[in-house]
């Protein structure tokens, strides 16, 4: 407190002697330049100043804003410097020199800001004043091993604030939901060295008391407390109540959950809880009818009926058709939630599917059985087991009549997911990874026994500006026929190319090719490995309207070890999205940079419903 008071006496000195920056609202700040700081970048302290430069870009796109040199701000902002280098546990550092160079029209200035840094503090020795007793096995030994402060590293506040924050939250999941955490830190400026001795006070051991429910008039206060976790007279846990909240949200019972627990000002031992819902309509009815370049015309209906037969469960009629792709499906999907343990789902789904691509005709009936459960709010892992009847149509030449035909299929499939977006229909922060390993020909007779691997990963950034959002997707899969198969299913191969896929090639056209059996026009055969991934730059326009730039590239090759860098296609493309309340209405408009033997146009036009990622 000392220092930085002392240092804030010398800034206002230095500003009060310091000749008279030019102040004109014409001089454009096109440069800031840090010098002396090697252990810390000059992009964390251009972060931690409010004087900003102009960017790069600005050359080619006049329109943006143009930054103003302000002199008042960038003279705070050299304090801002000094406070963020002690934030980071540099205390001796200061600011001891710094430069304005304007140009020869005095419209545009360059700032040269130099530092020292001087030697960091480090912590020296953590110690807990605590009553073992009261403490229900959290030690110093065990408290310390979660702490970012540990002896060794280098003491910055935002660590601090995070140690309390983990303080208060171990005790809190651990009985002690009335804990009192005091750090007093002792700094030896001379051996750049600090010692933090942490006084914590817990309080009583708590316990969960009586649950009332408030607000379920059709759902019985059993369900929801299967989804709880928790029962009166268990030791209390703050994270319980986290992750019941989610838990019972999940059931798509209401439109609304909330838990509090009650009375904590007044330190109760058996702590109430009140769990407050709003119940959403058990029976619905939706219908929707659209257009696409693939698809074409669709149409789809679906009945949902919740909490059906009572225990939360979900049932679900749905019917989707389309002029070209689908021309029918019908699902019928029992739900069951909290299936052996209140983190599990099964869901059983009988199913009858017609799909008419433009490699093949395909037609099935059967069953699809899933567990899934939920590992945290973000991951969740999932066994499928699917039994169906197949009668495939090949549409064109060359492909192995093995691949094609009637038969059974029965498949295991193990997959997890984990989505850490911040939206469901336009993300703009946070990702989205899933993988599974599927095997076929275990329970059915049947002519295709292989060994399928799928992973995709999505990754979404925003800049600082918040104008602009980076988003990438990579995938990858392989497939193998093996016990004796010698070919895969025609319909269960990989495809690339289409809206959601590499956009410079229509609906399944990048990859292995033939012709129509019955105009020779170029019909796709798929492949057993698959490599793609988009690159895309999405920025907003006007209200809901917003435009994007993509580069697009991937391949499908024969082989389930045919993946190949060198021959990957790529293409390039912008196009537009107009956000509704089901998701951005897309149009997107790709260029093939390098074609294959048997492409058509270089262009190509999709218009769909959602982002391609």
């Amino acid at each position: 407190m000392k220092n930085g008071f002392i240092t804030f006496i010398i800034m206002l000195l230095l500003v009060g002697l310091a000749p008279r920056l030019a102040t004109a609202q014409n001089v454009r700040l096109e440069n800031i330049q840090f010098k002396g700081n090697k252990r810390v970048s000059a992009r964390k302290l251009n972060k931690a100043i409010h004087s900003q430069a102009n960017p790069w870009y600005r050359v080619f796109m006049p329109w943006v804003d143009s930054k103003i040199f302000d002199e008042s701000t960038f003279l705070t902002d050299l304090l801002r410097v000094e406070k963020y280098y002690q934030r980071e546990g540099y205390l001796q550092a200061k600011v001891v020199n710094y430069e304005v160079n304007y140009n020869t029209a005095r419209d545009e200035a360059n700032l040269v800001i130099e530092v020292e840094e001087g030697t960091a503090t480090k912590v020296r020795d953590v110690t807990f004043l605590l009553h073992a007793d009261s403490s229900r096995g959290l030690t110093a030994g065990k408290l310390v091993r979660v702490m970012k402060l540990k002896p060794g590293k280098r003491y910055r506040e935002d660590d601090l604030h995070l140690d309390y924050d983990k303080i208060v939250q171990r005790f809190g999941d651990n009985g002690y939901p009335y804990i009192r955490a005091r750090v007093k830190p002792t700094i030896d400026a001379g051996e750049h060295a600090v010692d933090l001795e942490w006084r914590l006070e817990p309080g009583p051991l708590s316990y969960f008391g009586d649950i009332r429910y408030v607000g379920n008039n059709h759902v019985s206060g059993k369900v929801i407390h299967r989804g709880l976790g928790f029962s009166t007279g268990e030791v209390y846990q703050q994270k319980k109540l986290v992750n019941a909240q989610s838990q019972v949200y999940r059931l798509e019972l209401f439109q609304f959950v909330s838990l509090q627990a009650s009375q904590l000002d007044q330190q109760v031992v058996q702590v109430p809880i009140e769990v407050r819902v709003r119940e959403t309509s058990l029976r619905t009815l939706k219908l929707g009818l659209g257009y696409g370049s693939e698809e074409k015309f669709r149409g789809f209906a679906q009945w949902r009926h919740r909490n059906f037969l009572g225990g939360a469960r979900i049932l679900r009629v749905s019917a989707r058709h389309s002029t070209r792709l689908n021309p029918l499906t019908l699902e019928f999907e029992l739900s069951q939630p909290y299936f052996l343990s209140n983190r599990n789902d099964l869901i059983v789904k009988p199913f009858l599917e017609w799909r008419d691509e433009s490699s093949f005709e395909e037609r099935k009936i059967g069953a699809e059985t899933t567990l899934n459960r939920r590992l945290s709010s973000k991951m969740n892992i999932f066994f499928t087991t699917l039994v169906e009847r197949d009668s495939v149509r090949s549409k064109g030449v060359g492909v192995a009549p093995r691949a094609t035909g009637s038969y059974n299929q029965s498949k295991f499939r193990l997959g997890i997911r984990h989505d850490s977006s911040d939206q469901i229909f336009t993300p703009t922060r946070g990702q989205i990874s899933s993988a599974y390993i599927e095997e076929s020909g275990r329970l059915l007779r049947t002519p295709f026994r292989y060994i399928k691997f799928f992973s995709e990963h999505r990754f979404y950034n925003q800049t600082k500006n918040k104008k602009y959002v980076i988003a990438a997707k990579v995938a990858i899969g392989v497939m193998k026929p093996f016990r004796g198969s010698p070919e895969t299913p025609l319909a269960d191969r990989f495809f690339a190319g289409g809206a959601y896929s590499v956009r410079g090639w229509g609906r399944q056209l990048l990859g292995p090719l033939t012709r129509s059996v019955s105009d020779s026009t170029v019909v796709p055969q798929g492949g057993n490995s698959l490599f793609e991934g988009s690159l895309e730059i999405r920025r907003g326009l006007y209200k809901q309207l917003s435009g994007a730039l993509f580069l697009d590239y991937g391949n499908v090759w024969p082989d389930w070890n045919g993946i190949r860098i060198r021959d990957l296609r790529y293409a390039i493309g912008a196009g537009l999205r107009f956000d509704t309340l089901i998701g951005p209405i897309r149009v997107d408009v790709a260029r093939k940079l390098n074609k294959q033997a048997l492409d058509g146009g270089d262009l190509e036009l999709h218009l769909s419903i959602g982002q391609a990622f």
